[in-house]
């Protein structure tokens, strides 16, 4: 399973997600991050047999987790132009025979395609 876990500033510093490895005895796939001091995003793959108590371990920290279908796609309102093709940080975007295809499984909520989709054809959804 893939969560996306979000650090506020005064997060940073701490071994959060370190903590969670230890308490839980599993290792966690980092497949993206940005952490500034500013605050930071991980995308995690994380076993599915532990998902319910990883997702509720960083929640106790005050940690923001989502998990699930992040993206929404209006095919009425897409031009299929590709301006979120390039943007997507872990290729969850492909660009075949003329569609733009939303692979949502790979989708970690960055919002980086909302932001460049000139008909405001993407929106990115509340979990």
């Amino acid at each position: 399973m893939r969560i996306m876990v979000r650090f506020k500033e005064e997060m940073v510093s701490n071994p959060i997600t370190s903590e969670v490895i230890l308490e839980h005895g599993v290792p966690l796939n980092i497949l993206w991050a940005k952490v500034e001091s500013t605050g930071g995003e991980l995308l995690l793959e994380i076993p599915d047999e532990k998902a319910n108590e990883i997702v509720n371990s960083f929640r106790l920290r005050g940690v923001e987790v989502l998990t699930g279908r992040l993206i929404d796609v209006s095919e009425e309102l897409c031009v299929k132009c590709g301006a979120c093709y390039s943007l997507c940080p872990i290729d969850a975007i492909e660009l075949r025979d003329g569609d733009v295809i939303f692979n949502e499984d790979l989708c970690i909520g960055c919002g980086l395609c909302v932001d460049a989709c000139p008909t405001k054809a993407i929106k990115l959804l509340k979990v």
